[in-house]
């Protein structure tokens, strides 16, 4: 009987401990949350004043300079080029 007794008592402890586990865990997540909102807020700030121009400049820088990549190819060719054109000037 005794046993029965000692079990219910700890029974009943876990279930007090669980349930202020609960409530503190409900406390911490409505203590964050406007922290959270914040965060979320001040993301999509970022990614729009600064991520967004950035990534239209890095677009557009990346069309001007697309001709000067094919280019690079024939980059030795050019040279060559070039110098037979110098050295028959002289």
């Amino acid at each position: 009987m005794e046993l029965i007794s000692i079990l219910f008592v700890v029974l009943l402890a876990v279930i007090f401990i669980k349930l202020l586990a609960v409530i503190l865990h409900t406390g911490v997540f409505l203590l964050t949350l406007p922290f959270k909102i914040l965060g979320i807020v001040l993301s999509v700030i970022v990614v729009f004043a600064v991520l967004l121009p950035l990534g239209v400049v890095g677009a557009v820088a990346g069309i001007l300079v697309a001709p000067l990549a094919i280019l690079i190819v024939l980059l030795p060719f050019i040279l060559i080029g070039l110098g037979l054109y110098f050295i028959l000037n002289r």
